[in-house]
């Protein structure tokens, strides 16, 4: 990943340069696990040097420099109006700093939670031997930010408009009401949490976590549990279309939540496979990949024999073993991670509230105990084209609470 640093002044650019060299020796870490170690440098046109992009206006400069971090070395206001336009929710914007031109301060401006904006200015800040200003209310006080606690968690905030309160009751040392069956969220200092056996129904905040889709309503932050992997098989050049009408349904019609997937899997041959490939990209997950010989040692509830015959395997299912096997490494190593060089995450959202049905449990053959993972649907197969399966993972300290 990237960042671009508009120069507004050619006395300021031995600093941008500094900034450059001291990112590239020592990247910054993102809130996804993002590396940011490139720093590309844009100035007005009038004083740009060879190492610099040109631009006439910065608000152009910040327009074609969207999606990514951006970093001005010069006035705060002229920034605030160059990003103004661009910004859509914190959610999704990425990161703006400002860096005043003596490199004394270093000014966190935007996305200070959710995109990192508050650790990329403190990271800045040192290796420019500045101060960090950060003025987020979280950031001053003793308890971190319940946006930032839930990120650092893993988990997915649904209902961004349902913040505020949570958030307020959160600052405030109120107990926060959770309904977190799985196990997800760590109890937090000085009983932030009030634990709810049901999902509550009363008025006021309530953080409700699963990965199940759940009914939205006023007061309830509804955050995502990311331990679900969807499986696929698929004929070769299937079309996309279908792939992604098929996905959506499924999720609906088993009461998913689409932003509990933590990946896609699939069988090793099907990697280039434009339509899975469109679909990760779309879903903004990573398409994990397995040998047949890998796959064909789970047993699962609907073996293939034309999958055994073509890759000279025992009969196996691509969707179903796939599932299970990323689900499992979720278990062992941890949720799977996107693509790291993507610009800044669009965020798809879903709507419903059915419970799923639960099935199967992929033991091995080779008798290895492999608790970490279950089936939720089994194969479902579309149009003779396509099918589908849905595996839990139970990473870490996650219970199962079908």
């Amino acid at each position: 990943m990237h960042c671009t640093c508009h120069v507004l002044s050619s006395a300021a650019l031995p600093l941008a340069r500094r900034l450059r060299d001291a990112l590239a020796a020592t990247p910054w870490r993102g809130p996804a696990g993002e590396t940011l170690s490139e720093c590309r440098l844009s100035a007005p046109r009038r004083f740009a040097p060879e190492d610099c992009r040109p631009f006439a206006g910065v608000m152009d400069a910040a327009r074609q420099a969207a999606g990514f971090p951006q970093i001005f070395v010069g006035a705060a206001g002229i920034a605030v109006r160059a990003v103004a336009p661009l910004l859509g929710h914190k959610s999704t914007d990425a990161p703006v700093l400002v860096v005043s031109p003596d490199g004394h301060f270093v000014i966190s401006l935007l996305a200070g939670h959710w995109g990192g904006g508050n650790s990329l200015c403190r990271h800045v800040a040192a290796l420019l031997g500045a101060v960090p200003v950060i003025t987020t209310a979280t950031d001053c006080g003793e308890r971190p930010a319940l946006d930032l606690f839930l990120q650092t968690a893993g988990l997915r905030i649904l209902d961004w408009d349902q913040l505020p309160p949570a958030q307020a009751c959160w600052l405030e040392g109120r107990p926060l009401p959770l309904w977190d069956p799985c196990g997800a969220v760590a109890d937090g200092e000085g009983g932030a949490f009030l634990r709810q056996e049901d999902l509550p129904e009363q008025e006021g905040p309530a953080l409700c976590v699963h990965w199940q889709r759940l009914p939205a309503r006023q007061g309830r932050l509804r955050v995502a549990l990311p331990a679900l992997v969807l499986g696929l098989g698929c004929r070769k050049g299937v079309p996309a279309p279908l792939v992604a009408t098929a996905v959506e349904g499924l999720l609906l019609r088993y009461g998913l939540e689409p932003q509990a997937l933590a990946a896609l899997a699939t069988v090793a041959e099907k990697a280039r496979e434009p339509a899975l490939q469109e679909l990760a990209r779309r879903l903004g997950l990573p398409l994990l990949t397995f040998e047949a010989a890998e796959l064909a040692g789970v047993t699962t509830p609907h073996p293939s024999m034309a999958a055994g015959e073509r890759f000279g395997c025992a009969p196996f299912s691509v969707c179903e073993a796939a599932s299970l096997l990323a689900a499992r490494q979720m278990g062992a190593t941890g949720t799977a991670t996107p693509d790291a060089n993507r610009a800044w995450p669009a965020r798809p959202d879903g709507l419903g509230n059915a419970p799923p049905a639960g099935a199967g449990n992929g033991s091995r053959t080779d008798g290895t105990d492999a608790p970490a993972a279950r089936l939720l649907v089994e194969k479902t197969r579309v149009a003779g084209q396509l099918t589908l399966a849905v595996a839990l993972s139970t990473k870490g300290s996650w219970r199962d609470d079908d």
